[in-house]
């Protein structure tokens, strides 16, 4: 059979998946078709491009992965396409494109009987020899910031060159040492080589392609070239700012930013990848193991398992069936994977207890539950009796100051920038639904709701600012948001876009609350009303329903049964996110139809932090 880059990643996760993967032995001989790896290739591009999709806390701005999701899939192709004229720009030579062009470059080699295949997304001769670019739609952020905080200034790991090129410093000479230990360098560096860290993944998945090439090169005695390879990852610039400029086809034109930034980098990880071919060899061993032996039986859950990432594994609820409870599992202990330590300093992965059977929540000895919130956990799963502490709950809710203003925005998170001012996965603003709450209690769902919501994808941006400058008198009141971090950061990047409302904006920032500083905890709020260290740490409230989170979706239920999500025709995120996205393709009368089920969406989260406010004030009474 032909292994492809996709499946040799997903096949070391552990012993059982080749087997899960219903391959048998006399397949050994199938092939693999450009349409086949094309279809793996965009379910693997779609899964980066909704990991990205995350607020400031890191927490998925989407509820679910769906397939709708493909909607995302144009703007990657033409991530491709501005590497492309970044690579003949930066690079020179000779670029061929990507899977989507029929002379897409490819290369395998054979091994025990195994075929190894991978098609490149951009193969580019040249003078010396031809380079391999992996694109990939995150940004570089998450390189950029690879490194430890000295001072309170974040040093990274690479550095660019004279070319504009990314590299590790140690590879330009730089005397690291008068930036950073040398200890913390390599401890970042190694981060690199681990394939399940959010930059070790996509070193890796270059690393399976180095090893193909070379293993094509050797078996078609082409070994001189080997040396003469580069490898590079090219990813979106994160501080890369959209200038306003669109051509006849009123299409955004990414030219260099105003500080000379171009919106693609490249990161070359020739030499890195070259230290791991060692490490890639003894996985391609382990790989050809696992296909012999085809063992579907058990196997010990681990990291390999990507729980609760966006590349988790395909067959992670087969392998947690009848083993991991859905409600109240050691895997809902809040802070789980910083593991459970003993009173011996003895360290405990999540993971590591589900092997020995300490798979639920009461399976775990108080011994190892030393994070109060924990304790908090196992006691009200036990007792069956909510935890409440009132006097915390009193005092947060007299920082309240009426008018409430109730706000929730709804964003796309482009991958690329769409309007001026904007970089790459702005969350840019569409929607968004306020319920003002002049006095205690007092709030009609329908009266005192204003909302706003883009019937098209022209950027509407100021006359959203406009509107909250309306409804919102920065004078007097509270703005209350669940998770407000993330309203808070859109009303700054407003301010920033818009600087004609940024004194209003600002305000608005400033006067924002967040829901969970009254349901779950805020230390620094809670500190500065007078509670102890301990007491500053701990949940206001928790319920054996929340099942370990403090999501809205989570907590209303428990406030308030009444408001089902289920019967709106926009339910979650990814619908909303979607049905927006989907606008420029709709008929008039298909645009009034998704209209009104955004507003419905939109309208139910402001609602509902209405309701709950209001059922909490109940519980304290």
């Amino acid at each position: 059979m032909a292994i492809t880059k996709t499946k040799f990643i997903n096949y070391i996760r552990c012993p059982r998946y080749a087997a899960l993967d219903e391959i048998k032995q006399n397949e050994l001989e199938a092939d693999v078709s450009l349409d086949m790896y094309k279809k793996e290739e965009q379910a693997k591009v779609l899964s980066e491009l909704y990991g990205i999709m995350v607020d400031e806390n890191g927490e998925s701005l989407i509820d679910g992965k769906d397939i709708q999701l493909e909607t995302l899939m144009p703007y990657y192709n033409q991530i491709e396409e501005l590497a492309i004229r970044q690579v003949k720009k930066q690079l020179g030579g000779n670029p061929i494109p990507n899977i989507n062009e029929p002379n897409q470059e490819s290369f395998d080699f054979n091994k025990d009987g195994v075929k190894y295949l991978c098609y490149v997304d951009i193969y580019n001769e040249n003078k010396n020899g031809f380079d391999i670019i992996e694109v990939k739609g995150t940004t570089s952020k998450k390189f950029l910031e690879l490194g430890p905080t000295i001072q309170k200034e974040k040093q990274s790991i690479f550095t660019k060159n004279d070319k504009g090129i990314y590299c590790l410093k140690e590879e330009e000479n730089v005397n690291i040492e008068e930036e950073m230990p040398m200890a913390k360098y390599y401890e970042y560096k190694k981060k690199l080589s681990d394939k399940y860290h959010d930059c070790g993944r996509y070193v890796y998945d270059l690393l399976v392609q180095r090893m193909i090439i070379e293993g094509y090169l050797k078996e078609n005695n082409q070994k001189d070239k080997i040396d003469k390879v580069k490898y590079y990852l090219a990813v979106l610039n994160s501080n890369y700012v959209f200038g306003g400029n669109y051509n006849e086809k009123l299409e955004p034109v990414y030219e260099p930013d105003e500080d000379g930034n171009e919106i693609i980098l490249f990161f070359d990880l020739t030499k890195l990848t070259k230290e791991l071919m060692d490490n890639i060899e003894l996985d391609r061993e382990r790989v050809h193991e696992y296909l012999i032996k085809m063992d579907i039986s058990k196997c010990d859950l681990g990291i390999h398992c990507e729980h609760k990432k966006n590349t988790k594994c395909a067959f992670l609820d087969i392998c947690f069936y009848n083993i991991v409870p859905k409600h109240n599992s050691v895997l809902n202990y809040v802070d789980n994977h910083l593991g459970f330590k003993d009173q011996d300093g003895n360290k405990y992965t999540n993971f590591e207890l589900i092997n020995m059977g300490k798979v639920n929540m009461i399976d775990i000895d108080d011994n190892l539950l030393t994070r109060k919130n924990n304790q908090i956990q196992k006691e009200v799963l036990i007792k069956g009796v909510p935890h409440l502490n009132k006097q915390k709950i009193k005092d947060s809710l007299v920082e309240l100051k009426y008018p409430l203003y109730h706000l929730d925005f709804e964003t796309f998170p482009c991958p690329l920038p769409r309007y001026k001012g904007e970089k790459c996965y702005t969350q840019s603003v569409f929607q968004f639904s306020l319920h003002i709450e002049m006095d205690d209690g007092v709030c009609d769902k329908e009266n005192d709701h204003y909302e706003f919501l883009a019937s098209n994808h022209d950027d509407l941006r100021e006359e959203i600012v406009k509107r909250l400058c309306e409804y919102i008198d920065i004078n007097k009141g509270t703005i209350i948001a669940y998770n407000h971090q993330f309203e808070k950061g859109r009303l700054s990047e407003l301010a920033e876009i818009f600087p004609q409302y940024k004194k209003e904006l600002l305000k608005m920032r400033d006067m924002s609350y967040d829901l969970l500083y009254i349901i779950k905890n805020n230390a620094g709020l809670y500190k500065e009303l007078g509670y102890s260290e301990e007491e500053i740490k701990e949940f206001n409230y928790y319920h054996s329903d929340l099942n370990g989170s403090f999501s809205i979706k989570k907590v209303l239920p428990i406030f308030a049964p009444e408001l089902n999500y289920n019967n709106l025709d926009v339910t979650n995120g990814t619908d909303a996110l979607v049905t927006y996205a989907t606008f420029p393709k709709l008929s008039q009368e298909e645009i009034t139809i998704k209209h009104k089920a955004l507003l419905e969406y939109c309208k139910q989260d402001t609602w509902a932090m209405v309701i709950i406010l209001k059922n909490i004030k109940k519980l304290i009474k």
